[in-house]
């Protein structure tokens, strides 16, 4: 069966099924209709099964590289993609994380990277590389998709480095700001920087869900404590985007703890979520089941 064959969600099924053949998932939210794991998948399940649910979301959590996944996926298949990659913050100007020494920044949660990224990439390969998953993103995405990019600015040799260099060329319709709850800033030369971005990276036919636009473009929304990851999502920030468009498929190809497919799930929208970290997956499936449970 073709993609083309597939009505509506099916071509998510469908895709992420064959996926689970190819790459070793560690671990994957139990189905609707239970099946027998394909013969060269890596797949366990996420703790014990609850009883089926007609509500229940579709989804799979998949280990490897984010571009080489995507590129197995059905071009125009996913709505919505909300994401926050690695901000490559130990590639730093000043002495902070730069070399893992720590400076100032002694216990700093990114201090060594993440568990399979250094986040010390030359910048020209950084912003090549998050070209090149962006335009991937954009492939996938249906006509009235969209794909919320959640970036850090900061300074670097004194300037602001607003990230303009990755972003420019695809069709940013808005910037959202996440005003974070404190911060941290050593150095004299400018303010304290308590806020994020959100670039709002739309297809022409892309509209906001009905009364989603009194949401405004400031999201007054806390950080996450209490995570094992050294930068998760805050649910709020997630269901904020996802109030916005109400509808699935959901993708997040730098998974990390996994806060969007959670999210998504107890929405009842079907997502995938991918990571090249088996121990984030691993992270990732556990509230999963949990929720899916009645647990959280």
């Amino acid at each position: 069966m073709s993609a083309s064959d597939c009505p509506g969600n099916a071509i998510l099924a469908n895709a992420t099924d064959h996926l689970h053949a190819w790459f070793r998932a560690p671990g994957r939210p139990d189905k609707t209709q239970p099946s027998q794991p394909h013969p060269q998948s890596h797949q366990r399940p996420v703790d014990s099964p609850s009883p089926p649910s007609p509500c229940r979301a579709n989804g799979a959590l998949l280990r490897g590289d984010c571009l080489e996944v995507m590129k197995l996926l059905p071009t125009g298949s996913i709505k919505t993609v909300v994401t926050s990659p690695p901000y490559n913050l130990r590639n730093s100007s000043g002495n902070g994380m730069r070399d893992g020494r720590g400076g100032k920044w002694e216990q700093a949660a990114l201090l060594q990277g993440y568990a399979t990224h250094l986040d010390a990439m030359p910048h020209a390969a950084y912003v090549g590389w998050q070209r090149r998953c962006l335009a991937e993103m954009m492939r996938l995405l249906r006509p009235d998709g969209a794909i919320f990019y959640n970036h850090k600015w900061r300074v670097q040799n004194g300037l602001l480095q607003d990230r303009q260099d990755i972003v420019a060329g695809f069709p940013v319709r808005q910037v959202i700001i996440w005003h974070r709850s404190g911060g941290i800033n050593f150095n004299p030369g400018y303010f304290l920087p308590n806020y994020e971005v959100i670039y709002l990276i739309a297809k022409k036919d892309f509209t906001l869900a009905p009364k989603a636009n009194a949401l405004g473009c400031i999201w007054r929304i806390s950080q996450k404590t209490g995570n094992p990851h050294p930068a998760p999502f805050p649910p709020e920030l997630v269901e904020n985007c996802l109030t916005a468009v109400e509808v699935g498929p959901i993708l997040d190809p730098f998974v990390g703890s996994g806060t969007t497919p959670l999210v998504a799930d107890r929405r009842g929208l079907d997502w995938i979520g991918i990571d090249t970290s088996e121990s984030y997956l691993d992270m990732a499936a556990k509230p999963i089941a949990a929720a899916r449970r009645g647990e959280a």
